[in-house]
């Protein structure tokens, strides 16, 4: 049985992706997400280095869609939804941003892929995007992917 997880929780693989508004889609791995206790809002951290694709979307369409998987056993969940801010990620995030990357480096590290692939992962410096979710899917594989969890 997959344990269901929260999309913030510590060791989460997450991926941003946006779409322009002529339909060509971007993405970038993300390194960090927060949020609040009902996930109606998020705060998904991006690295600067990777994520100029996305963000210009964001800037014309405001839309956003995040997948947060967990590894080991492949429970992933997608949150859609409306960006309200983007912002320079401020300095005493850092180490939110830093202790997310390295709890995912050590899930990948359990399963095998070696430590200095997941340190390696550039986060940092980092925008902050800021979202409202509008709607929520399952994605663990298996007979209930991509259905509303809400």
């Amino acid at each position: 049985m997959i344990e269901r997880r929260s999309p913030a929780e510590q060791g989460m693989s997450i991926y941003a992706g946006s779409v322009s508004s002529d339909g060509v889609p971007a993405g970038c791995r993300a390194v960090a997400l927060r949020t609040n206790r009902d996930l109606t809002t998020v705060t998904v951290y991006l690295p600067m280095a990777t994520s100029h694709d996305v963000l210009a979307n964001i800037a014309a369409t405001k839309r956003l869609a995040v997948v947060a998987s967990y590894p080991p056993d492949h429970f992933a969940v997608q949150l859609k939804g409306t960006t309200t801010a983007v912002r320079l990620a401020a300095d005493d995030e850092s180490e939110f941003v830093h202790a997310r990357l390295s709890g995912f480096a050590d899930v990948l590290h359990r399963v095998g892929v070696p430590r200095r692939i997941g340190d390696s992962i550039n986060c940092w410096p980092a925008f902050a995007v800021e979202m409202n979710v509008d709607e929520m899917f399952e994605q663990t594989p298996g007979p209930n992917a991509g259905t509303p969890i809400r």
